[in-house]
């Protein structure tokens, strides 16, 4: 299916070219001689919210507003803009793990910055929708593998708990069961709660999950104490109380006045703390009833999150003359929430549905009205690559790591949000924006399959993180597709490679390279500063570490 369609190798199958924020101009340039009738400018990567407003696309001034938008007009091509994946739409600071006012302030701002960027270029351009592509998240909040850890969420201080799973020295299973009780015992022994001894010491080991849910016992358990703490003032309280009649009669007899005012004042204390007592225990027992409440896993909470920021994106683009298309990506890592397609497509599926009803609500739309714009300005645009990085972890359903099989799988799940594809390869491990076919991504069968489903949407080839930089990427891309007019031999071009200024061999400056001889300059905490040839780059290979390079472990 694919080759026929790769008669024309970009209008047929809708196929344009990603270029770096460094020097759109120069890139754009390349992408032209290509033949490309799509291009995607890059505001994303090297700003994101270190500066002290945010606003990453006001590095790109008024006039190269003006020149990308008049030569996208002249060489009639279609643009769109990958704005700032450094943010988090959901709010969270990413290093606090909290939600805060400052943090917030950014995201708006750098949303806004992408707004208004891509409206102007499309004033200058004449046309409407651009699409604006957004990472859902920029956090290490995932649940890649709850073997090692499982995220969870207090929604009462608002803020992300990282859990681990734990051992219990000096404890075996009957012990256990005498403290906890054999339901919780049940419960936490179904999530993998196993017996040990580990150097003549019973040992319990929990893995992550049932870590969680130990947690939240040992909260209940100090609820429990509490509650036996109220019980047993309730009852020297009440017991002073009773006291009271008799003390009084003994006063009233002896003719103490100041004693039978004491004795008053005593009587009306004691009142006071058993109303205190009663209201203790009434907050207590709703907190109880509420622990499963306060504490969630923070996969089930992260799509709503989302939903908020993506909605806040459409209401800017709604407001503007040129209404860009709000585009969110999977994230690069499967260390960071909704990376996986479905949840991406969830987080979709919410904004669209709560920005429909704000729609009716504020601007008196009809309903179908609302859910046709809501629909035409809010979707999924899918990376092959990310979700490829998958393979370096292991599938939940099958004990084994991911194959080519299941990363089909992971993207169908997205199939009826996708407006836009990023395409690009790596070797499983890395977010390394291979040209395709340089790596092991199972492309042309999710493509063909997404296809078949009726996804037939345009790409945007993210293919500069090879040998010979972003031109070479590109035509050994096309050929890997099967595009006739490059022939059946791999496109290869020393010249060409060697006279690349972005190229990997003087360092790859579109910041997304793992062959690039460069550091990633970035200073978010999760990125490394080892030369990406050596490891470092965007992530590290999760089967050793299971976080970003550089990043602390919790």
């Amino acid at each position: 299916m694919l080759n026929s369609r790769f008669n024309d190798p970009f209008n047929k199958v809708k196929l344009g070219v990603s270029i770096s924020e460094r020097n759109q101009l120069e890139e754009f340039s390349k992408v032209l001689r290509s033949g490309a009738n799509m291009v995607e400018v890059d505001i994303a990567s090297i700003y994101g919210l270190r500066g002290e407003q945010g606003g990453s696309a006001e590095n790109i001034g008024k006039e190269e507003r003006q020149i990308i938008g008049n030569l996208a007009k002249v060489n009639d091509v279609d643009l769109s803009v990958h704005a700032p994946w450094a943010i988090n739409l959901s709010g969270i600071d990413p290093e606090s793990r909290t939600k805060n006012p400052e943090y917030s302030r950014l995201v708006d701002n750098e949303i806004k910055g992408a707004v208004k960027f891509a409206d102007d270029i499309s004033q200058s351009t004449g046309r409407k929708n651009m699409p604006i592509i957004f990472h859902t998240s920029a956090d290490n909040f995932g649940d890649p593998d709850k073997s090692i850890r499982v995220t969870a969420y207090d929604n009462d201080e608002d803020k992300v708990l990282v859990i681990p799973g734990t051992e219990l020295h000096h404890m075996d299973e009957e012990t256990f069961k005498k403290i906890y009780g054999e339901d919780t015992f049940s419960k936490l022994k179904a999530m993998g709660l196993k017996q040990k001894n580990k150097d003549g010491d019973n040992t319990l080991v929990l893995p992550p999950q049932a870590n969680f849910e130990f947690q939240k016992t040992l909260i209940r358990t100090t609820y429990n104490q509490e509650r036996s703490s109220i019980d047993f003032s309730r009852e020297n309280t009440k017991m002073m109380l009773d006291r009271i009649p008799s003390l009084e009669t003994a006063a009233l007899a002896k003719g103490d006045i100041d004693e039978l005012a004491n004795l008053k004042r005593r009587k009306k204390e004691y009142e006071e703390m058993l109303k205190d007592l009663d209201a203790r225990e009434a907050k207590l027992e709703i907190d109880v009833a509420n622990v499963d409440k306060k504490y969630s896993l923070f996969d089930d909470k992260a799509p709503s999150f989302a939903a908020e920021g993506i909605k806040k994106a459409a209401w800017e683009s709604f407001n503007t003359q040129t209404k860009p298309m709000i585009l969110v990506e999977n994230p690069m890592s499967p260390d960071m929430s909704l990376s996986r397609p479905k949840d991406t497509a969830e987080a979709v599926k919410i904004a669209r549905e709560k920005f429909a009803d704000e729609l009716v609500e504020k601007r008196k739309l009809s309903r179908s009205e609302a859910k046709r714009v809501s629909e035409q300005l809010i979707g999924v645009n899918l990376d092959v690559g990310h979700v490829n990085v998958f393979k370096s972890y292991t599938n939940p359903a099958t004990g084994k790591n991911y194959s080519d099989e299941d990363i089909v799988k992971l993207a169908m799940e997205a199939k009826n949000y996708i407006k836009r594809y990023h395409l690009n390869d790596n070797m499983g491990n890395v977010d390394a924006h291979l040209p395709l076919g340089q790596g092991n991504a199972p492309v042309k069968k999710m493509y063909d399959e997404l296809l078949k489903a009726g996804v037939d949407v345009p790409a945007i080839m993210e293919v500069f993180g090879g040998l010979g930089g972003l031109e070479t990427g590109a035509l050994q891309s096309l050929q890997y597709m099967g595009a006739p007019a490059y022939g059946d031999v791999p496109y290869t071009s020393m010249p060409s490679y060697l006279g690349q200024p972005y190229s990997s061999l003087i360092g790859d400056y579109s910041s997304y390279s793992n062959l690039g001889l460069k550091q990633d300059f970035f200073p978010y905490s999760g990125f490394s500063g080892i030369l990406p040839v050596l490891g470092g780059g965007y992530m590290t290979n999760n089967n050793a570490s299971n976080t970003f390079s550089g990043a602390s472990t919790y």
